[in-house]
């Protein structure tokens, strides 16, 4: 099929937020008591608050890590301004050069919406995306597929018209899951934690391109795929 949708996740893939997002991890859980180490972040990538809060919690009910999961998004966005936080190299390339060729964009992330939408304002890219499709609308975040399965009925595709970019293994497995091709970005395209999903062609395939300055033009890319 012809790609005719990209699903951009945010946090780590178009902009590196990891610092401010455990900046306001530690300090909202060293209020409970908790050292919130630097692994248990990295290996909740891709997941929603109620998922970790569930996790680190000693039997939390659901007010309470509503409670919390509140509490740490609002020091978040107290971290996000336009000096802060900016799109990663070849982002705002890619971006324009799809937009040039027609194809929809989507931003599909298991952040929440206020913490999705303060980004995109902060960065001002907001006029390349359609919609924004977050964990605000759905209750299970990556690898769970809803999210982009979503983004694709928002932008009346097909799952395998959707190209999924994505810069952790649950957003790889989700994409897959939803039956959409993916690139992933970062460190994650030269980990070997890729590689279980990695495959050149057919439904789910999966390629990674560490630095998306590298990508000559948007076409290139999609063509890939198709």
């Amino acid at each position: 099929m012809i790609i005719k949708t990209v699903i951009w996740d945010m946090d780590g893939t178009i902009a590196d937020s990891a610092a401010l997002h455990f900046r306001a991890w530690q300090a909202t859980m060293r209020r409970y008591g908790i050292d919130y180490a630097y692994q248990l972040f990295i290996d909740s990538f891709g997941r929603n608050n109620a998922e970790i809060l569930a996790e680190q919690l000693d039997d939390p009910d659901a007010a309470t890590i509503a409670a919390i999961s509140l509490e740490k998004e609002a020091a978040y966005r107290s971290l996000v301004t336009p000096e802060t936080l900016r799109p990663n190299p070849g982002v705002l390339g890619l971006l324009e050069g799809l937009r040039r060729d027609g194809v929809t964009q989507i931003v599909g992330s298991s952040g929440p919406m206020a913490n999705i939408a303060a980004m995109v304002r902060a960065m001002d890219i907001g006029d390349y995306f359609l919609a924004l499709v977050t964990g605000t609308h759905l209750p299970k975040g990556k690898p769970d597929p809803a999210i982009f399965l979503r983004c694709a009925a928002v932008a009346g595709a097909a799952p395998g018209e959707c190209l999924v970019i994505e810069d952790s293994v649950h957003g790889i497995e989700a994409a897959q899951r939803a039956s959409m091709c993916s690139v992933a970005v970062g460190a994650l395209a030269a980990s070997d934690a890729l590689r279980p999903y990695q495959m050149e062609s057919g439904a789910g395939a999966s390629v990674g391109i560490a630095d998306l300055s590298a990508v000559q033009d948007a076409a290139s890319l999609l063509a890939r795929f198709g």
